[in-house]
């Protein structure tokens, strides 16, 4: 099958530059403007064509938009609009984006094209236009134009036939695909038609699978909070307490990645809304039925007089006894154990020790070829604050494989050498080098800011890929070699005297709010997550997330509706401390 879909009106490239959004400057290509003669068009796009947010994404290699858009816009705008307008590289005299299937392919000059997903707005698109309402109205409008993945590279000018030359088998339009996947509240119908296009791009196809997850309530994970009851508790070190919880009906609770966290919802006396925390999941209870979660009793900050300590840590210290039913939400986070080959060093210090546990218990259960050298290293002030201090060399004992390095930075005058600890010191990037065989190794690191800033640093000094080195931070995160943030201005302070901060609770992160930084997706990215985002104006939906805990203000109106307990991370802000779904 092969007849004229359209025509090429316009090629359009463009070079990066700046560009000033939203207070913050970026480098982008969406500036295009219509070029003369034949223009080579490769796997990744257009040859003589900048694409900053789409590089390296073969599904969005040609972006198309059609002049029966430019029609309207014209009309509602009152102005002219060139070709490349809306940041397309062709402008076509081509169908409707309700005729135009997912995996249709057009041949338009030598380059075969087949079309991959539709166009969201973004927030150049304002800028572009100098209108906010442009990208709102774009989405709400269905005028959305198409990507295309490059299948034949060659060449192509305005005046080429657009040649439709294969249908998409899953009759699902770009109309359709936009309309489900960014404008629609999840319907299990219509996302499940969705996913039964063969030709749906990989990260659309994990989008409308969350989706569908949180529409009929599916997946391996539990949905929303459960109730489960404190089993055990004990008393691991000076100031850190042990719980087991378990399922009130003894139903083995479901499977987790080590490394990940358990967030509850706590009812505290005098306090108007549950208070929710993160806590991580340091394995399974002896039974191997339920989760056992470490707690430290957080202290007041350094200098504030008249503030208490942690409120959800002394609670749980003080007030939460075995028979205390508790709810949380599934185990989340992705600072988690990765596949490999390389030996694995463990780092931690104080309650950091914590991920690192599960971490190590999974290690420990590999068997055969697939089983990885382990290095444990562990900092402590001294036994009295060691948790889980026998629980790992126990482990350890069991493996031969496996090797620990325990450091007391301030022993008891009881504390021995080769028994309680290994050396006397802190845990340093030197330490590592000296104790490893090796640092050729993957690292996962978690502690105290200022241990982690050391250590994450020190390896990266001594040549160790960044890709090597997973952390986590425990406390309030701060940039770490190499991800400082130019001019994020100081840490906002609460009516209380402590800095703002923002929980992550997917990724167990907490970062503190600055005053020149636009919104929570922006917090976000700084702290190296990578959110799914698409507008970046509160229109799409795509950044909209549950708000555990604390308030917020939008400095961008949402367009579309937002349910309560949900935020578009892309326009709002903290004016609270928040915990956030990420």
């Amino acid at each position: 099958m092969t007849h004229i879909f359209g025509e090429l009106l316009s090629v359009n490239l463009g070079q990066a530059g700046p560009m000033t959004v939203q207070g913050e400057t970026i480098v982008t290509g969406f500036d295009k403007r219509p070029t003369e003669g034949a223009a080579r068009v490769e796997t990744d796009g257009p040859a003589a064509d900048d694409h900053v947010d789409d590089a390296g994404d073969p599904d969005r290699a040609v972006l198309c938009y059609q002049l029966r858009h430019y029609d309207d816009w014209r009309r509602e705008l009152g102005r002219d609009l060139p070709p490349g307008t809306f940041g397309e590289n062709l402008t076509v005299d081509g169908p409707a984006d309700d005729e135009v299937l997912i995996g249709d392919e057009l041949r338009v000059g030598e380059v075969l094209l087949r079309v991959t997903q539709p166009r969201i707005p973004c927030r150049k698109m304002a800028v572009r236009l100098g209108r906010e309402d442009i990208p709102a109205r774009y989405l709400a409008g269905g005028r959305v134009g198409f990507f295309c993945r490059v299948v034949e590279p060659g060449l192509l000018r305005a005046g080429d036939k657009m040649e439709l030359v294969r249908r998409g088998e899953s009759g699902v339009s770009v109309a359709e695909v936009a309309r489900v996947l960014h404008r629609e509240r999840p319907d299990a119908a219509a996302l499940t038609r969705v996913l039964g296009c063969d030709a749906l791009p990989p990260a659309l196809r994990a989008k409308a699978e969350r989706l569908l997850a949180r529409a009929t309530g599916t997946g391996e994970e539990w949905s929303g909070e459960r109730t489960l009851i404190v089993t055990a508790r004990r008393r691991e070190a000076e100031d850190v307490v042990s719980f087991d919880l378990a399922d009130p009906d003894g139903v083995r609770l479901p499977d987790f990645a080590a490394g990940q966290f358990l967030t509850l919802s706590l009812d505290i006396p005098g306090i108007a809304r549950p208070v929710v925390r993160t806590y991580t999941v340091a394995g399974r209870t002896e039974d191997g039925l339920g989760y056992r979660v470490a707690v430290k009793r957080a202290p007041a900050p350094a200098g504030a007089s008249g503030v208490p300590d942690g409120l959800a840590s002394a609670h749980l210290h003080t007030e939460v006894a075995v028979g205390t039913r508790l709810r949380a939400r599934a185990p989340r986070g992705r600072f988690v154990v990765r596949p490999g080959r390389r030996p694995v060093v463990l780092v931690s210090a104080g309650i950091g020790i914590t991920p690192l546990l599960a971490m190590l218990a999974h290690l420990a259960a590999e068997d055969g070829e697939t089983a990885r050298a382990v290095h444990f290293v562990h900092g402590a002030r001294s036994s009295r604050e060691l948790a889980f201090g026998s629980y790992v060399r126990d482990l350890a004992a069991s493996r031969e494989r496996i090797r620990t390095h325990l450091m007391f930075s301030r022993p008891l005058p009881e504390d021995r050498p080769g028994r309680d600890h290994d050396e006397t010191g802190r845990v340093t990037p030197a330490v590592l080098e000296r104790i490893l065989p090796s640092l050729d190794a993957d690292y996962y690191v978690c502690g105290p800011a200022g241990f982690m800033a050391d250590i994450v640093g020190g390896l990266a000094e001594r040549g160790v890929p960044a890709d090597r080195i997973h952390h986590e931070f425990f406390g309030a995160a701060r940039p770490l070699p190499g991800e400082e943030q130019a001019d994020a201005g100081p840490v906002v302070c609460g009516a209380d005297g402590r800095p703002v901060t923002v929980t992550f609770a997917r990724s167990g992160m907490t970062v503190p709010w600055r005053e020149n930084t636009f919104s929570l997706l922006a917090l976000a990215e700084q702290a190296g997550l990578r959110p799914d985002a698409s507008c970046r104006t509160g229109l799409c939906g795509t950044c909209v997330t549950t708000l555990d805990d604390g308030e917020i203000a939008y400095v961008i109106d949402p367009t579309a509706p937002v349910e309560p307990g949900q935020v578009p991370v892309c326009c709002a802000r903290p004016t609270t401390s928040v915990m956030i779904d990420l």
